[in-house]
Order: C-alpha cells, then sequence, then structure tokens
C-alpha cells in the first residue's frame, strides 16, 4: 500500500507541466554578418590577427631554406620500417622506427588495462 501512495505522489510531482518556462526557440540579434576581407592567396599568406596590419608577402621559392619543402613528404610507417630492418635504416629512420615503436607499446599496454 505505500509503494503504491510512493509512486503515485511521485507519478504526480514528476510529471507535471512546467509552468513559466519558454517553449521555443529565442529569436536571433538580427545584426549583419562581418565582411571578411578576401586576400589573393598567390601572393600574401593571410596570417595578419591585428585589425590595423598588412599580411606578410610572399618571397620567391629560391629565398626559403631547401627542407621546407621536404616537411609534407610522406614518412614511411612502422610495419615499412620493420620490413626494411633496423640495421639496413639510416640514423634519422631508426630514431622514427624506434619513437613509433615505443608509441605503439603505449598505446598497447593501455589497451590491456582498459580490458581489465
Amino acid at each position: 500500500m505505500l509503494a503504491t501512495t510512493t509512486r503515485r505522489i511521485a507519478a504526480r510531482c514528476c510529471f507535471k507541466p512546467l509552468s513559466g518556462v519558454r517553449t521555443f526557440a529565442a529569436k536571433g540579434k538580427g545584426g549583419a554578418a562581418a565582411v571578411e576581407e578576401v586576400v589573393d592567396l598567390t601572393k600574401v599568406v593571410p596570417t595578419n590577427i591585428l585589425k590595423e596590419g598588412s599580411h606578410p608577402e610572399l618571397k620567391d621559392r629560391s629565398e626559403y631554406p631547401d627542407w621546407l619543402w621536404t616537411l609534407l613528404d610522406t614518412q614511411p610507417t612502422l610495419g615499412e620500417l620493420e620490413r626494411m630492418g633496423f640495421d639496413n635504416l639510416e640514423e634519422e629512420q631508426q630514431r622514427r622506427y624506434l619513437k613509433l615503436s615505443s608509441r605503439r607499446a603505449v598505446k598497447d599496454m593501455n589497451a590491456t588495462k582498459a580490458k581489465k
């Protein structure tokens, strides 16, 4: 008897319609969208964050260092490095192999701990 009464009271309290709460979304502020400056990407890099200032001009390719053009080259994966063999790798590739293998070991350890 007590359990049924408690359920009835809980049902009355929990399922009352909310009063004083808006049931529709608020209207927008109506401000105009900000106009962005159009930048020619062949002449400048749009990195200026100040209101009053200019974007840096692009230089000729010969004025930049050679290593800059190799940054986006694809690096060999851990599987490719393992197939080559650690002793056959160059020093930079050996560093990459050690970094990737330790990263994989940490991920494997975290995965085994998460399963427990």
